[in-house]
């Protein structure tokens, strides 16, 4: 405690005599533009998602169909406030869809309707409330209380749906809920609004629909042959499917629509073994056919990695980058929220709390990138002269954007900062100037200087 009183002590002696030349470094705007290719419209693509229900089975499956090869599957153990659960989707932590050790699953599916939903008198919740209602939620029920009391989303393109251990179903579109029975069958169209005999995604639809109808028992096979039945090929194929057995708590995975092979996990097994991500891929012996529909994108992904040498740091480095930070209301994104953190050995750039985690690879102390199928761009922080961290210049093919740092986060084991003030933002900058050898000369001048006026004041008063 006295010494840092007395750190204290120096450091606002020192603010009296040197607050003026304190300044902050200026970034760097010399740096071109990184070229990259657009990914397509989600609504090209498809996703069924179904549920089935009888006096001994509840099970959710899934086909997911996009083009990014990088699928993934990671498991989350319980934690306080927090029941275990898996969730499924690309690199990146986009997540698509999960289950939960409660036998609770749902998906989602991309509807090429955007829906304008005003907030009105419910708080927005800041993360993704499907993932928080896998988090909290045992049963539908609990999920659509969760969606009655948050504002989810102002702009929906998409529909979520939700199925437990219990017999419970519902279609959660953007204003109403679609509650289902023995079945529940979701594709890409918003079935409160749109006529089931005249869409563009209503084949899937009506095939998973029949075979529910003319099935005589709800099993693992009747599920598997309707993902077969409704899977996609060409330019959006069903990358993985999965199906959930909700009283049993199992995941059975395919991949690339090949039901012939499939993975079978026990979620409490995995979960026991704490967290852990597992590429899709590599769970397969026969993905052939996954490798060569991959050879096209990962091509590209190698032609841009060469760009770069990438550089081993010390983790302590990214302790001056964490924090969140403003973008420009002019940058094409398709998130608004951007948080530095250390994660899982990775700094990453977070375009939600809980989705969409960007892995930052480093090329110096203050430069990095990041590539994968949806984006590539470069980071470069640029510390003032005191080293202080304020912002970042983001670079992407559409150009060069200055963000700006509004708050700092604090290393794993200390207390979390509060939002940046600008007393605050002044104090940390003396307070890491304070350290530099030019501060501790400066202070020593002063020192000196200090001493002799006091020698001849105490010589005046003898005199």
């Amino acid at each position: 405690m006295k010494k840092t009183l007395i750190r204290a002590g120096q450091i606002a002696i020192f603010v009296v005599l040197f607050l003026g030349i304190l300044h902050s470094g200026q970034p760097d705007t010399g740096r071109g533009q990184i070229s990259r290719e657009k990914s397509a419209s989600d609504f090209d693509a498809g996703c069924t998602v179904i549920y089935g229900v009888d006096d001994d089975h509840a099970l959710g499956g899934n086909n997911e169909d996009y083009s990014d090869p990088n699928t993934r599957i990671w498991f989350f153990p319980p934690e306080e406030g927090k029941f275990g659960l898996a969730l499924v989707g690309y690199d990146g932590f986009i997540w698509q869809g999960g289950v939960n050790d409660q036998g609770l699953f749902f998906d989602g599916m991309a509807v090429d309707e955007p829906v304008q939903v005003e907030q009105g008198n419910k708080p927005a919740y800041p993360g993704s409330l499907p993932l928080k209602a896998l988090e909290v939620c045992s049963d539908v029920d609990c999920v659509l209380d969760l969606f009655d009391e948050y504002h989810a989303y102002d702009t929906w393109a998409f529909q979520f749906l939700f199925g437990d251990a219990i017999g419970n179903s519902v279609i959660i579109e953007p204003r109403q809920t679609n509650r289902g029975g023995s079945f529940n069958v979701g594709t890409n169209f918003y079935q409160s609004t749109t006529n089931e005999n005249e869409c563009r995604y209503c084949d899937r639809y009506w095939t998973a629909r029949s075979m529910f109808e003319r099935a005589d028992v709800i099993d693992v096979e009747l599920m598997r042959d309707i993902l077969n039945s409704t899977h996609l090929d060409g330019d959006y194929p069903t990358l993985y499917s999965t199906i959930y057995d909700l009283k049993e708590n199992l995941i059975y995975l395919y991949l690339f629509h090949n039901f012939e092979e499939v993975k079978v996990f026990d979620l409490d097994e995995e979960l026991s073994k704490g967290y852990h991500v597992l590429e899709m891929e590599k769970l397969f012996q026969d993905d052939l056919d996954y490798s060569i529909f991959a050879r096209t994108e990962r091509s590209r992904q190698a032609d841009i990695r060469s760009m770069y040498i990438p550089v081993e740091l010390d983790p302590s480095v990214y302790a001056a980058y964490l924090g969140d930070y403003q973008g420009p209301e002019d940058l094409d994104m398709a998130y608004e929220y951007y948080s530095l953190a250390y994660e899982n050995g990775d700094l990453i750039l977070k375009m939600k709390p809980d989705k969409a985690w960007l892995k930052l690879e480093p090329t110096s102390e203050t430069e990095y990138f990041h590539l994968s199928y949806f984006e590539h761009f470069e980071i470069n922080f640029q510390p003032d002269v005191n080293g202080v961290v304020d912002g970042f210049v983001f670079s992407n093919a559409d150009g060069d954007y200055e963000f700006e740092r509004i708050s700092i986060q604090a290393p794993a084991g200390e207390e979390e900062s509060q939002p940046e003030t600008l007393f605050s933002s002044l104090w940390n900058r003396i307070d890491k100037f304070s350290g530099t050898n030019t501060f501790i000369f400066l202070a020593i001048i002063f020192g000196l200087v200090f001493m002799q006026f006091l020698l001849q004041y105490l010589r005046s008063l003898l005199a």
